[in-house]
């Protein structure tokens, strides 16, 4: 039987060093788990940013639709500016089509690519004072019809659009004024 310092290091049944080997497979699967838990985590915030950047997007092609049915007599139905759908000053008493101009939920700014068209100015009625123009030549103008974020980060769950930049918000367009006999 082996005394002293011998007699500590050997372990009955040959089992020396299996509690190390034990800690090490157990840090091992410690790590596993929380790189999965990791990968979730970010896959969950890319989902949120998804869904935050169809809300926003949205709410400015909604309000993009606002401003331009509200257009009055003369006057084009696109804004020039994001800012104009904020602070609609083409009437007396200023109008708001959006609350505030929402940031990009992917680049954290509020800086939107905008989408340009042309649209006719909308043309005065016979009674509202002063002529319409001439059917032949109508005054046309352009302005903001849409955005879309400046990202190109992939996307996840959205089909049809790879990436953030691919997604395009526009105003549904306005359905023709029924005429009345």
């Amino acid at each position: 039987m082996p005394t002293g310092e011998a007699a500590r290091l050997s372990r009955p049944g040959g089992q020396r060093g299996f509690t190390y080997l034990w800690l090490l497979f157990a840090l091992a699967l410690g790590g596993v788990a929380l790189a999965a838990v990791g990968e979730q985590e970010l896959t969950r915030q890319r989902r949120d940013r998804e869904a935050e950047l169809r809300f926003r997007g949205e709410a400015i092609a909604t309000a993009l639709g606002r401003y331009a049915e509200a257009t009055p007599a003369g006057h084009l139905p696109l804004p020039q500016r994001l800012e104009d759908l904020m602070a609609d000053r083409r009437f007396p008493r200023e109008r708001r089509h959006l609350r505030q101009l929402y940031p990009d939920p992917f680049t954290g700014q509020a800086d939107w690519e905008v989408v340009t068209g042309q649209a006719q100015v909308v043309e005065r009625a016979a009674g509202e004072g002063g002529a319409s123009p001439s059917p032949a030549t109508p005054a046309v103008g352009t302005g903001i019809v849409g955005v879309r974020s400046r990202s190109a980060r992939p996307l996840l769950a959205s089909a049809g659009h790879a990436t953030a930049h691919d997604w395009v918000f526009m105003a549904a367009p306005a359905a023709p004024a029924a005429t009345q006999p």
